[in-house]
């Protein structure tokens, strides 16, 4: 590395008041200090300033004209509770694919032909998920069926007790590394009306399992742009949606939700929550206008 490169400082700390201070000097409008400050000891300024970047102007480091704190926060809480409600379509989808995965596998190669390398595509990819499942049934070991076999089958685990301990992510990645044939299996199985294709839920999976590990790390989704392609079914594609935000991993949810009834109640939240942040741009999560007609259709 040349000398002529220098290493950059790294910015000093500041007060909750000099906080405030840098967003008066960028022209964001602070209704009550005092509650603003009370907001930045629980929210960190450089979390709350994600939510403002939306704001900024795009020539200078100053905020739009009109822009105040209460509307950055405002965001805030609608990202909260859109992460909380979008969690509980992303556990149903789930579980429900642990449960699709363990049975075709155990009626296809036994109880423990999860752990066959034989039985998939890739054997690197097969060993990485065998270790992966290994550290997840060792860290939960206290749970019910895991202890079960530990105790009473030296050790052995059938998969459907296994993958009660599995991850989303470990489940977007075993399917992805299914047989062809056995892939198509579950798409034509669990998902016949819709004519998706196992590419498709490939993509699917693992879109969902980008945006669940955002959740669960409370990390942002409002104007989030995902680095991945989402898909859509042919038919779909004529609809011109956003292949980058939330919106395109929640339509394509529609098709993974096969209770109907859980569907539409869900969707309904949906609306509500965005009725209650009538102020929130749903089009920076690649809402369309239509959005909720497109989801109940």
């Amino acid at each position: 590395m040349s000398d002529e490169i220098q290493q950059r400082e790294l910015k000093a700390p500041t007060t909750y008041e000099e906080q405030i201070q840098k967003f008066k000097d960028r022209e964001m409008l602070i209704e009550n200090e005092s509650e603003a400050i009370t907001i930045l000891k629980r929210i960190h300024y450089y979390r709350f300033t994600a939510y403002a970047l939306t704001f900024k102007q795009d020539t200078t480091d100053h905020y739009i004209k009109g822009t105040t704190f209460n509307k950055v926060y405002k965001h805030y809480l609608f990202d909260a509770a859109l992460r909380n409600h979008f969690m509980k379509i992303v556990e149903y989808i789930e579980i429900a694919l642990r449960s699709q995965l363990s049975y075709k596998l155990a009626h296809s190669y036994g109880s423990q032909g999860y752990l066959d390398g034989s039985n998939f595509v890739n054997p690197f990819f097969h060993q990485r998920f065998v270790e992966d499942l290994q550290r997840c049934i060792q860290k939960q070991s206290k749970e019910v069926l895991i202890a079960h076999h530990r105790e009473n089958y030296q050790d052995r685990y059938p998969i459907w007790a296994a993958f009660e301990v599995s991850t989303i992510s470990m489940m977007s990645s075993l399917y992805k590394n299914l047989k062809t044939s056995d892939k198509k299996s579950i798409a034509r199985e669990y998902y016949p009306s819709t004519n998706i294709s196992y590419k498709e839920l490939e993509n699917w999976f693992h879109v969902l399992t980008v945006f669940r590990n955002r959740c669960a790390h409370y990390s942002r989704l409002f104007n989030y742009r995902i680095p991945v392609t989402i898909r859509y079914t042919r038919t779909d594609e004529s609809l011109g949606l956003d292949r980058a935000f939330l919106y395109g991993a929640i339509y394509n949810s529609k098709y993974l939700v096969n209770d109907r009834p859980i569907w539409v109640s869900w969707v309904t939240g949906l609306s509500s929550l965005i009725e209650a942040y009538n102020e929130v741009d749903i089009t920076l999560l690649g809402f369309p206008r239509n959005w909720e007609n497109l989801l109940q259709k």
